[in-house]
């Protein structure tokens, strides 16, 4: 009896995931297939033996797991913790577009502690944008410290601008991370732990200013809405955060960096259905119009897999 091969778009629709999931699982030897001239063909009849395989194994393991992650899997939920950014309600709204709308709830910790938390096994996902001073990459030099040995694929979410956020005008005419080192100027600052904060720090290090020299340095929130915020209200004189904030709030903004924020994905849960919606769903041309209106960001990227942490 002959069997069906499927081409990659074909065993997509059969495996109801995306052309470049089923791609990527073919060339990693995840899933059955075979070359043939150059072309990854797939036999129905393995591929569904592979499906009905995989739906025991997951079976098994949501038993184990316990019936309260259980019905968070079937449910199509998923958990992510780490750094904060205005553009993460617009992903919200474009992941309910998506087929199943999986519910997504985030905790706000920071890059660190998202990754920390991924690392327990806590979270689904992670948000972050640390940078490695020594290469200039972003997050992907940094996981294998925070993961504690689990493999983690890193996606791109945007480039955003991010800057200091002053009074409308910049009455005070701040160029840099030195001028808040300024006698009477007041800042506000971001939590230990964030992205923001470690840039800042490091900004500061690099211009040869101590954070004693900063009035307001131990003032910290959690969220660039909070830096906009303080400074809206006449609290702070100015604050690191993206540049979306100062534009809403019409303060003023100098730039200083455009930096790279990432998703980071346990590996093993990358297929999942409710992952690859929230991958396709930061890949959507409704995201990325939704950026372009923000202001200051750059998705041009968004949704690429930049690389993995075996």
């Amino acid at each position: 009896m002959a069997h069906r091969l499927f081409t990659v778009p074909e065993a997509a629709r059969h495996l109801r995931l995306n052309p470049r999931s089923v791609y990527l699982l073919a060339q990693r030897g995840a899933i059955p297939a075979t070359r043939v001239t150059g072309k990854w063909l797939f036999p129905e009849h393995l591929l569904d033996e592979w499906l009905e395989t995989h739906a025991r194994e997951r079976s098994r393991g949501a038993a184990r797991a316990g019936g309260a992650r259980a019905d968070r899997e079937a449910g199509g939920t998923l958990f992510a913790a780490g750094s904060d950014d205005p553009a993460l309600e617009l992903l919200l709204d474009a992941l309910a577009r998506q087929p199943g709308s999986p519910l997504l709830f985030t905790a706000i910790v920071g890059s660190v502690g998202g990754l920390r938390t991924l690392g327990e096994g806590r979270a689904d996902v992670a948000w972050a944008h640390l940078v490695d001073p020594a290469s200039g990459e972003y997050n992907l030099p940094h996981l294998p410290r925070y993961l504690a040995g689990r493999p983690a694929v890193l996606v791109n979410c945007f480039h955003r601008d991010l800057g200091l956020v002053t009074w409308t005008g910049n009455p005070r005419k701040l160029r840099g991370v030195a001028d808040l080192a300024r006698r009477g100027l007041r800042v506000v600052n971001r939590q230990p732990g964030s992205g923001t904060r470690h840039f800042t720090d490091a900004a500061l290090a690099r211009a040869g200013v101590s954070p004693g020299q900063l009035a307001g340095y131990r003032d910290e929130v959690s969220t660039h809405w909070a830096v906009g915020l303080r400074v809206l209200r006449g609290e702070a004189d100015a604050g690191v955060a993206a540049r979306a904030v100062a534009h809403a709030l019409s303060l003023g903004f100098v730039p200083l960096t455009r930096e790279r924020f990432d998703m980071v994905v346990r590996k093993e849960l990358f297929f999942r259905p409710a992952v690859q919606a929230l991958v396709e769903a930061i890949r959507s041309e409704a995201f990325r119009q939704g950026l372009e209106r923000l202001g200051g960001y750059d998705g041009s990227q968004a949704g690429r897999v930049l690389g993995e942490v075996p």
